[in-house]
């Protein structure tokens, strides 16, 4: 995707680079999450759902899903230390 931006607009391979490790490192994060507890923080965060539809979809109560986004906000605060 980068590669096709106009060249006003490209990124250097330095910058390219930064962009890179930092989504290298958030996935690291999200590895580490329990199962539930990842599939929260990705609905939510990355497709955009509410925590009802995230109930939905998992097949679990909206306390739970409540529960789990503390839970993977929590984490990632303490790993990103």
């Amino acid at each position: 995707a980068l590669a096709v931006l106009p060249e006003p607009e490209a990124i250097s391979p330095e910058r390219q680079l930064v962009i890179l490790q930092a989504l290298q490192e958030v996935d690291a994060m999200l590895d580490a999450l329990p199962a539930k507890v990842r599939a929260v923080f990705i609905l939510s965060q990355i497709d955009g759902l509410t925590y009802a539809e995230i109930a939905q979809v998992l097949g679990v109560g909206l306390r739970s899903v409540k529960r789990y986004m503390a839970q993977a906000m929590a984490e990632c605060i303490l790993l990103a230390d």
